[in-house]
């Protein structure tokens, strides 16, 4: 997520989205996180993780989608389950993803919006929340089209794992002409990904039980369209948090482009 964003924009829209998916009294710190570290435990360098769908609308079959093109990778298997909060709230659930799309209103300016919580100690995630917001999805918007949708669905799931923005064909490529092209992860994200989780942890903050993943074969399949569209950047920032109990949050929002 850019570093463009005016500061005065960032806190205005950051506080407004705290008030529609609330945490439990936040206080932001001055932090600047680096997402290269960010990783669930878990005693496997392959491993499943559960994402709970709290969706509605074309949202469902494009979480199903997105999960397989970044099932292609041999680190994390996604797999989805019933989801466990209300959508409007979307509240995380220990050692899963839970994914909600609703209305969260157009005046803070964000298209989608992950959080990662992190455990006691500060050094592991433990759960996390995806947003997608259907009043830029849902309404007379130029992001109310299919590509803008899956890519923000495809890049806030990325978010889930750990990964960072990337310059590539990726769907975590933050720009404006990638959010209406680049739809799917590729093979630099599967090899970040294998960076990420080279090592195995003592303990684990992943649900259920987890085993050793069969390889899979990998796919660098690049979307080839071509589009018109304003290939500036997206408006986006990142933001580290902690509750009142002093667990550390992580804050992806990724904004419309202005």
């Amino acid at each position: 997520m850019t570093r463009r964003l005016a500061q005065q924009f960032v806190v205005a829209a950051f506080v407004v989205a705290l008030l529609l998916a609330p945490l439990a009294s936040l206080a932001p710190t001055a932090a600047t996180p680096n997402s290269g570290n960010f990783h669930w435990a878990r005693q496997s360098s392959q491993f499943t993780l559960q994402v709970g769908s709290n969706l509605s609308g074309p949202w469902q079959s494009i979480l199903n989608n997105v999960v397989s093109d970044w099932n292609k990778n041999e680190t994390v298997t996604f797999r989805v389950v019933g989801g466990g909060t209300n959508p409007q709230e979307c509240r995380p659930n220990i050692g899963r993803v839970e994914v909600c799309n609703w209305r969260y209103g157009t005046q803070e300016g964000w298209l989608g919006l992950t959080r990662l919580y992190f455990n006691a100690a500060g050094d592991h995630i433990e759960s996390a929340t995806v947003q997608m917001n259907d009043s830029f999805f849902d309404t007379a918007s130029e992001y109310n089209d299919d590509a803008a949708r899956r890519h923000t669905m495809c890049h806030e799931i990325g978010h889930t794992t750990g990964l960072d923005h990337v310059a590539t064909d990726s769907c975590m490529n933050d720009s404006q002409f990638a959010v209406f092209n680049n739809l799917e992860p590729i093979n630099k994200d599967f090899n970040q990904l294998e960076r990420i989780y080279g090592h195995n942890d003592s303990s684990s903050t992943v649900a259920g039980g987890q085993k050793k993943e069969k390889n899979k074969k990998k796919s660098g399949k690049k979307n080839g369209k071509k589009s018109r569209r304003n290939q500036g950047r997206m408006t986006e920032s990142v933001t580290v948090e902690t509750t009142a109990e002093g667990r550390k949050v992580v804050t992806f929002i990724t904004y419309a482009g202005q």
